[in-house]
C-alpha cells in the first residue's frame, strides 16, 4: 500500500507544476463558444495548485508511515 500511496503522491504533484492556464486552453477551451469568458481565475488556479500539493504531501506522509509500520524505513 505504501508504494501505491507514493505513486499517487507523485501523480498529484506532477500537475501542480504544470502551467494550469495553458493546460486549460489546450484541453478545456474548445468546449466553450467564448473561452475567454470561461477562463479560470488566478485564485482558482492558485487554489488548485495548493490542493494538489497538499494532497501529494499527505499521500507522501502516509506512504512513509506505511513503510515505517512495515519495518522498511527507520
Amino acid at each position: 500500500m505504501g508504494f501505491f500511496a507514493a505513486f499517487f503522491a507523485v501523480l498529484f504533484l506532477g500537475p501542480a507544476f504544470v502551467d494550469q492556464r495553458k493546460a486549460w486552453w489546450r484541453f478545456q477551451a474548445r468546449r466553450f463558444e467564448t473561452p475567454e469568458a470561461h477562463e479560470p481565475s488566478d485564485g482558482l488556479i492558485r487554489g488548485r495548485k495548493l490542493v494538489l500539493i497538499g494532497v501529494a504531501l499527505f499521500l507522501g506522509w502516509q506512504s512513509v508511515e506505511m513503510f515505517r509500520l512495515a519495518g522498511m524505513a527507520s
